[in-house]
């Protein structure tokens, strides 16, 4: 599935799914409490600070795609907005939407992390249980929408990323690094080269003596 949002629609689309289940006394949300939702300090990595034209062109965004939508109550008077995340996902299933959404607002994660900050979210039995979910996601007929991350040098697990955004430089970085040779520390290559002169030297004097 090729990626369908950028970060931002990311963020929006994420905090939307968080609060109609952790605060559903507020949902749908305000542009203001979307904002706030947005540049939390807690729960969000990378950790934003979005104005109000960057969540409203976010949301702008996500109600052109279908991902997103605005509510109206009785009464009301600021407008608010609520997500469709089964829209994007093509699924109602609780545990999918709450493993997505904490994969959009924090990034890459460990199947251990997932198990733990879902758990405000939908109710996993243990570990292997999320384990198997991703491994269904990877397999859709649609196209997997997660995928497993190549274990880095000194991670012990490997993490899983969603495929909804592209990959960031920041991520790409460490594979980067990982996949080429290590570079020669400074001045090696000088010390070796003088070690070799040496080596030539000692060796004719070792000749000569002969």
């Amino acid at each position: 599935m090729p990626p369908t949002l950028d970060e931002i629609e990311a963020r929006v689309l994420g905090c939307l799914i968080e609060k109609s289940v952790t605060t559903p006394e507020l949902y749908p949300l305000t542009l203001n409490a979307l904002v706030n939702a947005c540049n939390q300090k807690s729960s969000r990595e990378p950790v934003m600070t979005l104005d109000y034209g960057a969540a409203q062109r976010g949301l702008d965004s996500l109600i052109a795609k279908g991902y997103a939508a605005r509510r109206y109550e009785p009464g009301g008077r600021a407008e608010k907005f609520g997500h469709r995340a089964e829209v994007l996902l093509g699924t109602e299933d609780a545990k999918t939407i709450g493993l997505i959404c904490v994969l959009l607002l924090r990034g890459a994660q460990t199947v251990g992390e997932l198990k733990t900050r879902t758990e405000r979210l939908c109710s996993f039995a243990d570990i292997a249980e999320v384990d198997a979910l991703l491994q269904q996601l990877t397999a859709r007929a649609d196209g997997p929408i997660v995928e497993r991350l190549p274990r880095q040098p000194g991670q012990k697990e490997a993490r899983w990323r969603h495929l909804f955004t592209p990959v960031s430089a920041a991520a790409e970085a460490p594979a980067a690094a990982a996949s080429q040779p290590a570079a020669a520390a400074p001045g090696l290559e000088q010390r070796l080269a003088a070690l070799e002169e040496r080596v030539a030297a000692l060796e004719r004097r070792l000749s000569e003596s002969r």
